[in-house]
């Protein structure tokens, strides 16, 4: 008796030595799911300055799935086009659109001509009898053509018109971040000639908007540099400007007030240095954007200018992309 006693006390001993072995067991911890950045968003990434660069991101996977279908979005603020394809960005390029006093208009619409080799019937330049450029940034509809002179229509090749009032797409010269047309959306050379064999008249879709699209993605830092390029656009524009002085003056006026004293205190002199400094760029920054915006009419000159095309693999090509002057 005492023997089965024992016998039964061991083996309640080794069961609970069993349970409170397998209650104090970890299940082993669930596979860590690592998701990889695609190509488009270590494109962005790669490029701090972004949207304000002149790099041409483009998937060759998806460039090749491209129909008159996929739909095209120009993006005002970051001064940016962009070819989606299933869903996904295929190409993200520069694009240069109007001025303030020809701005492009938002909306969509649908490419209603292309032409590859097309001039402008309205901006232009006009030259006199002996071939002499007497009206460079000319209106056909305002500027008279001297006797014996002739007006030259500003060439515009890779043309597709969006518009009956002459908006459209075409290879002009780009700035990065930078406003220059009468309204039109300049785009480089190389990429405006690739979007002219995908598109269709009819049938293909171009959007424009203020703001960036809400299909685009979503990624860490999008948004970070998306709220940096609209500021950037909201500087540019006089309105927001007035308004940046009242927002400062509302949350701490009294900071207004002791920054001057601050910089009298150490060195008095510098009140005198900074508004020099202030004015000797600005007259440069004034006068540089002035000629640019003029620019809708190009002269047949061509001249090469190094743009960067980045592959969805990361190899960079340098490319000669045409613009005109």
């Amino acid at each position: 008796m005492n023997s089965l006693t024992r016998t039964l006390c061991c083996l309640a001993g080794l069961i609970t030595v069993a349970i409170s072995s397998s209650c104090t067991h970890q299940a082993p911890p669930p596979p860590q799911v690592v998701v990889q950045p695609d190509a488009y968003e270590i494109f962005v990434k790669e490029h701090p300055k972004y949207p304000k660069t002149m790099s041409i991101y483009r998937n060759n996977e998806l460039m090749k799935q491209a129909t008159p279908s996929c739909p095209i979005y120009i993006c005002l603020s970051q001064q940016r086009g962009r070819l989606y394809v299933n869903g996904k960005v295929a190409a993200d390029w520069p694009v240069s659109t109007g001025v303030d006093d020809h701005p492009t208009p938002t909306g969509s619409f649908r490419v209603i001509e292309k032409k590859r080799e097309y001039s402008s019937r309205t901006w232009g330049r006009i030259v006199d009898a002996d071939g002499k450029c007497v009206v460079r940034d000319a209106n056909s509809t305002i500027d008279t053509v001297p006797e014996g002179g002739k007006f030259i229509g500003s060439p515009m090749p890779n043309w597709q018109r969006l518009t009956s009032s002459g908006i459209g797409m075409h290879t002009g010269k780009v700035r990065a971040g930078r406003v220059l047309s009468h309204g039109c959306i300049r785009t480089p050379g190389r990429m405006a000639r690739e979007l002219f064999d995908i598109t269709a008249t009819g049938r293909t879709r171009v959007t424009i908007t203020k703001d960036v699209e809400t299909c685009y993605p979503t990624f860490v830092g999008t948004s970070d540099q998306q709220t940096a390029a609209t500021q950037k656009t909201t500087a540019a524009t006089e309105p927001q400007q007035a308004a940046t002085p009242v927002d400062q003056q509302q949350p701490a006026p009294a900071e207004q007030l002791a920054t001057p004293v601050d910089q009298q205190q150490p060195t008095p002199t510098e009140q005198l240095a900074t508004p020099a400094d202030q004015q000797q760029p600005t007259p440069v920054e004034q006068q540089q954007p002035a000629p640019a915006e003029q620019e809708e009419a190009p002269t047949p000159t061509e001249q090469q200018n190094d743009d960067t095309m980045t592959s969805a693999g990361g190899v960079r090509v340098h490319s000669q992309l045409v613009s005109y002057r």
